[in-house]
């Protein structure tokens, strides 16, 4: 998803990738806005004056002088109802460096660019109506957010077990994991495998403006099932992508539909299940005044033409099935993912349609080896469907069909509230890295991070 190319043509560059590009984010502003915000009540006061004393009850007669008959039953007192509102956040720090290529950022080089930090709120507004709202904001390599981002901000109406209503900004339902990616201390590893969870596009799959279904139904001696299905729009900024020779006017995402079914059987630990996701989105580009000319003058262009270009992804599908089984300490995971996208563009004499066919797939484990010390490993392999072993024009070496990574993290609990990871990947293979930060990729290659995260 979000990859703009191109065709070579006489001298103009050979690709139009997209990147994602964000503003430096500003730590202290930030930090401040966390300790105003933890400094906050978070309790709800219940209407009135609740210290007040209680009048005292009216005089009557004795009680041998009424009838029993005549005296109404007490009314049933209700308890006053008080919301309760759930503050919770998290702060992560660490580092990461490659012996060759750069992921994320200059990893080869090494960075301490790992910074992620969030604050969400919660709150049961009614009966079986919750509102919550969560804000994130990260340093991570060349991924920047200058000010806090929603992620997610939603009314959920549970109806009933088999039907609930959210509208908002709501979790995407992709996979087994994607709903649960930004906390850090819900997962061993620090990197979820990057097949099926990319980290350059956490942004725009993390979350959907619109409406969802939810629901679990009962299938007696079978399990029961657990479903979602959802209809919106991708939340993706101006400031999303960088374009080589371009400017990123504006992206106008037409729809995004989707579901997800899960089933589990009556097998304690297993689910299985499936989700497909399927969204049209327009790119709306200026090109420099430099390479506008330079059409021009190749033909390519007629003399009046003003630089703008609309890059069109309609559309844009991907489909995952998923299981996993968890049986006391230990868990396994495999998915398998597959993504399909067809690109036109309003120029295609510079920009021709193409069509896209990734294979993505994972399998990991993960064992809790004493309360506090937890070990996991994973192998992710992506690759070009059409042409696994990189033998197309379109790659200048084989390799950059495909990447393969094998990982291991280790997790140490200091406390519930604060944790240590750190982790390793052995690659072989370029298919996920951007070719501007790799101009001239290796094929062997490794990846070292390290992160420390608090919850509160």
């Amino acid at each position: 998803m979000l990859h703009v190319a191109s065709r070579s043509r006489r001298g103009w560059s050979s690709n139009v990738v997209g990147r994602v590009k964000f503003c430096l984010l500003q730590r202290g502003r930030l930090a401040l806005l966390l300790l105003v915000a933890l400094a906050a009540p978070v309790r709800a006061q219940a209407p009135g004056d609740q210290s007040a004393t209680a009048p005292e009850p009216a005089a009557t007669e004795p009680a041998e002088l009424v009838a029993a008959e005549d005296v109404p039953a007490p009314a049933p007192v209700e308890p006053v109802r008080t919301p309760r509102v759930q503050i919770h956040g998290f702060v992560s720090e660490g580092g990461f460096i490659s012996t060759d290529n750069d992921y994320i950022g200059e990893s080869s080089r090494g960075s301490l660019e790992l910074f992620e930090v969030g604050l969400n709120v919660s709150t049961e507004v009614a009966d079986k109506l919750r509102a919550g709202v969560q804000l994130f904001a990260r340093d991570e390599g060349v991924f920047h957010d200058a000010s806090p981002r929603i992620d997610w901000a939603y009314l959920d109406y549970a109806w009933r077990p088999w039907l609930g209503l959210r509208a908002g900004v709501i979790r995407m339902p992709y996979g087994l994991y994607n709903e649960y990616a930004d906390i850090d201390a819900a997962r061993v590893p620090i990197l979820l495998p990057q097949s099926v969870y990319p980290f350059r596009n956490r942004d725009v799959l993390i979350s959907h403006r619109g409406f969802s279904l939810y629901g679990t139904r009962e299938l007696g001696d079978a399990g029961e099932i657990d479903y979602q299905a959802l209809l919106g729009t991708l939340i993706i900024p101006r400031s999303a992508l960088t374009i080589d020779g371009a400017e990123l006017d504006r992206v106008d995402t037409k729809y995004v539909t989707g579901a997800q079914l899960f089933w589990r059987p009556p097998f304690e630990g297993l689910r299985i299940g499936a989700t497909f996701i399927r969204a049209s989105i327009d790119f709306h580009l200026t090109l420099d005044p430099a390479t506008t000319s330079q059409l021009v003058m190749l033909g390519l262009v007629p003399p009046d033409y003003d630089g703008t270009i609309v890059v069109s992804q309609r559309p844009d599908t991907l489909a995952v099935g998923s299981a996993e089984y968890i049986r006391g300490d230990l868990t396994l995971a495999a998915e398998y993912a597959r993504s399909w996208t067809r690109q036109r563009s309003s120029l295609p004499s510079l920009l021709p349609t193409t069509t896209t066919d990734s294979e993505r797939l994972y399998s990991m484990a993960t064992y809790q080896v004493t309360p506090k010390l937890a070990a996991g490993a994973y192998y992710a392999v992506t690759r070009d469907a059409d042409d696994r072993g990189g033998h197309s024009a379109k790659y200048m070496e084989p390799f950059q069909a495909w990447q393969r990574d094998l990982a291991a993290t280790l997790r140490f609990d200091v406390n519930d509230h604060w944790l240590w990871k750190v982790e390793a990947h052995f690659i072989d293979g370029t298919a996920d890295l951007d070719p501007i930060l790799n101009p001239n990729p290796v094929r062997y290659w490794g990846l070292f991070l390290a992160r420390t995260t608090v919850t509160f």
